[in-house]
């Protein structure tokens, strides 16, 4: 328990700590699917690419991905038009459906477990919206139909959309195929950025252009990133059950969403923000769906929410040039991975931004103010133990038996020690003496 199907299942290779100062052309932090990507579209182009990571590759959020594969990101499309145009919802589905065939490629080159396969998105409630998407996608003449059944029989539908030519994977395996070929520094956390250069506790790394990839950027200073970001935790069991071809997700307040692998059902849930308290265990959720099933892994995540709903990729801010930046995917990582990977790769060739995913874009939403406001209210307590991102105070999590950051999601052990960022350092409060 607590430990993910992929982790158990692939082992990636190792790799030396930095121990001098060097010069690269392209420096790229994080070691997880976006930062192994980046880099590697990158040293196809011919560039001189590094890459660290202040733990082990793939060994952060993405061992703990679902790996779903698809364009359909919830009622996206629909919400996109209201708040910005038809343009901009065909641009997200385009971006998308290139990341599709970008991983059917991979597939057919390394050992990474792709399989085709379509992706549903149900409801068991209202169909309004089901209908609406769909009118949305016949309009972009994208193959789509309604369907009323799921290969589950004990989880609810009213009515669903189904997409075929969507995929799955195994994510380990693909950080373990591509990292063979890159220059990868593990055990090596970035301190600082100054100009063109980066700093480890004992050395620095001289770049031309950086890549942050870190689940949550780096630097608080620039681009007010703690502003426009917050953290929604889900939970994901698996357990021995008959093999299902595709992928189902739920639209609905905590819907379950789930796929195959091998002889595995892999089903995730009670998601929830950062801010919200836990107060229901998952593995009891499922144990009461799926009395006979054993559940063989369970294990919980993390994912960046922006307050749009679309990615921040491209320059980290105005003022630095040669920074770039890929973070807020959503809840859909994988897919937006590889998007960052090519318009990052084009922007560094020459190319231009995608307005749509620009971190520079107008972020004066409702969600900032609900986000400044949580800030606020948790950093003028009086409470302790405090995080070391920003000293906002945390809240226990009884289920987890953790201690958590209401405010932008950092969590630590009963150690003090952290265990998700943003925070960089362990806590010394007393609390964590007892």
């Amino acid at each position: 328990m607590n430990e993910s199907i992929w982790s158990h299942e692939v082992e990636i290779d190792s790799f030396p700590k930095l121990n001098s100062s060097i010069r690269t052309s392209i420096l790229v932090i994080g070691g997880g699917i976006t930062g192994i990507l980046c880099a590697y579209e990158l040293q196809k182009k011919n560039y001189k690419v590094v890459l660290v990571e202040q733990d082990h590759i793939g060994k952060g959020i993405t061992k703990n991905t679902t790996a779903f594969i698809t364009a359909h990101h919830d009622l996206l499309y629909q919400d996109i038009i209201n708040k910005f145009s038809v343009d901009k919802a065909r641009t997200y589905l385009q971006l998308n459906t290139d990341a599709i065939s970008y991983y059917k490629k991979l597939g057919e080159i390394y050992d990474i477990d792709y399989k085709e396969c379509s992706a549903i998105l149900f409801t068991s409630k209202d169909n309004h919206k089901i209908y609406k998407e769909k009118y949305v996608l016949d309009h972009f003449n994208y193959p789509c139909e309604i369907v009323s059944s799921l290969p589950i029989d004990n989880i609810d539908i009213t009515i669903g959309i189904k997409f075929i030519n969507q995929g799955q994977l195994n994510p380990l395996k693909v950080i373990k195929e591509l990292s063979k070929e890159l220059t990868i520094y593990e055990n090596t956390r970035i301190e600082n950025i100054k100009g063109n250069r980066a700093y480890t506790k004992d050395h620095h790394i001289e770049f031309s252009k950086v890549i942050i990839t870190t689940h949550y950027p780096l630097i608080n200073r620039y681009g007010l990133y703690f502003t426009k970001l917050y953290q929604r935790r889900s939970y994901v069991c698996a357990l021995k059950y008959p093999s299902i071809e595709d992928t189902y997700c739920s639209i609905d307040e905590d819907g379950l969403y789930f796929r195959s692998y091998q002889d595995y059902l892999i089903i995730g849930g009670n998601d929830r923000d950062t801010k919200n308290p836990c107060t229901s265990s998952f593995v009891e959720r499922i144990v009461s769906l799926f009395p006979d099933c054993e559940i063989k892994y369970s294990w919980s995540n993390q994912d960046l929410i922006t307050i749009d709903n679309l990615p921040y990729i491209g320059r980290y801010d105005r003022f630095h040039t040669s920074w770039y930046v890929a973070t807020g995917f959503n809840l859909w990582g994988f897919t937006w991975a590889a998007i960052s990977a090519k318009i990052i790769t084009d922007m560094i060739e020459g190319g231009q931004r995608v307005d749509l995913v620009d971190p520079g874009r107008n972020f004066i939403k409702k969600q900032l103010f609900l986000n400044l406001g949580n800030v606020l209210k948790n950093m003028l307590s009086f409470q302790i133990p405090r995080c070391t991102h920003m000293g906002v105070k945390m809240k226990y999590n009884r289920i987890d038996k953790t201690f958590e950051c209401p405010a932008h999601g950092t969590r630590f052990n009963q150690l003090g020690e952290v265990i998700n960022g943003p925070a960089k350092k362990d806590s010394k409060s007393k609390i964590f003496d007892k």
